[in-house]
């Protein structure tokens, strides 16, 4: 009887604090939102990007470690005459004296926000920012990627690509998925090497299981030899040279079937880096 009379009371008690624990938290975000709203550049607006899904126009992250959270804002400003090219950046608030300071900003011209979040590349236990933006349907992305030094973010790599995966299992790395023709594409697998980051064979492996999946389905649904020149390639990176082989003759026949001799060559001269790696 006892524990039942405790139980209600506890209930009675979670239940009344519960809605001031709501308007507190809403108070908090709606400050919050005024302070951003303040610090944006005229003629402009909030924005989330497309990756990662479900990322709000602004995001908390403690950039220097001192123990208190940051706020990094992404906005655009729209181009008056569309689809002209907008300008789409990012801000960094930071509380200071109990108020809150403007202490970096940047733009970049194009025509959407692909990327905007971040991630310990570099493996020093602090995540850097990673901020990509669409320059068009052929140009692709340029993904930077800033490491805060100071009071200020410094760029350390800027990575053109069409399409980008963060890799977070075990080891950090960036998958960058670069057009080749049509929807195949060349992929690289980036690391941080302590000083930039570099292509990483190691990482590349344990991500090429995705990239054949992709070009199963896309094979399954044309069979076409751009598919095979490009997953051959990937095979050469990952080590896998009897499958690269096996790609590099299918896509072959292919090529000659649709009389496309500059095609045959490519596949030629892929199979001589396949053989001079395999030797090495």
């Amino acid at each position: 009887m006892k524990k039942i009379i405790l139980f209600f009371m506890l209930a009675s008690v979670f239940f009344n604090f519960l809605p001031n624990f709501i308007y507190a938290e809403e108070k908090i975000n709606n400050d919050l939102l005024k302070v951003i709203n303040e610090c944006l550049p005229p003629n402009s607006e909030l924005i989330s990007p497309e990756e990662p899904k479900s990322t709000k126009p602004y995001q908390l992250y403690d950039l220097n470690q001192d123990g208190r959270e940051d706020v990094i804002i992404n906005f655009v400003i729209k181009a008056e005459e569309q689809p002209n090219p907008s300008q789409y950046g990012v801000i960094v608030l930071r509380k200071e004296n109990e108020r809150w300071k403007k202490v970096w900003e940047s733009q970049t011209q194009g025509v959407g926000l692909a990327y905007s979040g971040t991630a310990d590349l570099t493996g020093d236990g602090i995540n850097e920012y990673l901020f990509g933006v669409t320059i068009g349907a052929s140009a692709g992305n340029t993904l930077e990627v800033f490491r805060w030094n100071n009071h200020s973010f410094q760029r350390i790599a800027e990575i053109p690509n069409h399409m980008m995966e963060l890799i977070t299992d075990k080891k950090t790395g960036i998958a960058v998925w670069q057009r080749y023709i049509a929807d195949a594409y060349f992929v690289n697998v980036l690391k941080w090497n302590g000083v930039r980051l570099a292509r990483n064979e190691e990482l590349f492996s344990s991500y090429y299981p995705t990239i054949e999946k992709f070009y199963q389905d896309k094979i399954a649904k044309l069979d076409a030899w751009f598919y095979w020149y490009t997953l051959a390639d990937a095979q050469i990176k990952a080590n896998l040279f009897e499958k690269a082989r096996n790609s590099i003759q299918k896509g072959t026949e292919l090529a000659k079937e649709s009389s496309l001799p500059d095609e045959v060559e490519s596949f030629k001269r892929l199979l001589d880096e396949l053989e001079e790696k395999q030797k090495s």
